[in-house]
């Protein structure tokens, strides 16, 4: 969850159109310029690609305006990778009380609302982001251009084959123009066919190919085009299981080296750290966000890790509140595990609470 919501400085607003051709969706709607509003982008994921909110507190669409937007260097050679919604009633308005969370009831279940003001947050636009039809377009596009894929099960004139696959939202642009995923994917089809051909010719000296392969996209959200920034490829993920672990790792792996966390804070490290995860913990504090970045907390581990018989335990698990600032996760957990609360500390306030 903490991955889903960013804050962005363009938000799309509906104005009617007449056209119907392949650039519908991107003359269905202006972009405001947020500057001095805040705004945010909610990525639902929907099994096969997200649903991306843009919420606002503002009502007015006086001030959208057609930008230039930056292209990335492949065009995707489908229009179908983004489409716009047509589902009107996807959310239904909820109000509660600021200072006891209690929902207020609806008129029509005999209670009353007290009278709201207008600078209530509203849905703004929304799109389907296809993952799944990002990754044919990827794999129809290397068919033609890689060795790995060349002779591909994956797609022919008369079918379209879809592997097995995992994704994950790395992260989005500060103007929220463009956001990074992670796609995983089986390549078991292609191994059966090399097995088969090998058993055949009775040759068995082939590269062994790898279980499941992987890259990193950058996606321009308004463009359809994308960016192929590092793929990855796994000798040993065969199962679902193993894919969405492998799936998660790489994009945190990716989102720490974007934040300079850990022994990623360091300006120079050895290679064997370049595919380093941390693990993390979700305690919602502050007191240790700066150790995240310390570089005299994490020399010593990099520097003993490469030549250790062990794996030694890194200095510190890293905050996702480091990773992910825009989105806390609230829980009771101190509560129903009766721990003692002897401090609160506010984020963005000098002010702390003690106890005692």
């Amino acid at each position: 969850m903490r991955n889903n919501v960013w804050p962005t400085k363009y938000v799309p607003v509906k104005f009617e159109t007449n056209r119907t051709d392949d650039d519908q969706l991107r003359s269905s709607f202006l972009l405001v310029d947020t500057s001095v509003s805040s705004a945010y982008m909610l990525f639902n994921d929907e099994d096969d690609g997200f649903r991306i909110t843009w919420i606002t507190p503002f009502h007015s669409n006086d001030d959208g305006k057609s930008i230039s937007l930056p292209c990335h260097k492949i065009k995707a050679a489908r229009n179908d990778i983004i489409t716009a919604t047509t589902d009107d009633n996807t959310w239904e308005e909820c109000l509660s009380d600021p200072c006891t969370g209690l929902v207020h009831q609806n008129e029509k279940d005999g209670g009353t609302t007290d009278d709201t003001s207008n600078e209530n947050i509203r849905i703004a636009y929304e799109v389907y982001l296809h993952v799944d039809a990002l990754l044919i377009d990827i794999l129809a596009r290397r068919q033609k251009s890689s060795s790995m894929f060349k002779m591909s099960p994956y797609q022919s004139d008369t079918v379209v084959f879809i592997p097995n696959f995992y994704y994950n939202l790395i992260s989005v642009s500060e103007d929220g123009l463009n956001a990074t995923i992670v796609i995983v994917f089986s390549n078991k089809e292609k191994m059966m066919m090399q097995s088969s051909s090998s058993n055949s010719s009775n040759n068995n000296k082939k590269k062994k190919l790898p279980a499941s392969l992987g890259v990193v996209i950058s996606f321009g959200i308004f463009t359809q085009s994308y960016d192929e920034l590092k793929w990855f490829q796994n000798p040993s993920c065969y199962d679902d299981i193993s894919m969405k672990r492998w799936c998660n790792s790489l994009a945190l792996n990716w989102r720490m080296k974007e934040c300079g966390v850990g022994v990623f804070c360091l300006e120079s490290q050895s290679p064997f750290m370049d595919n380093w995860v941390g693990t993390t913990h979700e305690r919602n504090t502050d007191e240790d966000l700066e150790d995240d970045y310390n570089e005299d907390v994490w020399r010593k581990y990099c520097s003993e890790k490469p030549d250790a018989t062990t794996t030694p335990p890194p200095p510190k698990d890293i905050s996702m509140s480091s990773l992910y600032p825009h989105c806390d996760v609230i829980t009771n957990r101190a509560v129903y595990d009766a721990i003692p609360v002897k401090r609160i500390s506010c984020r963005k306030s000098s002010i702390d609470l003690v106890y005692g």
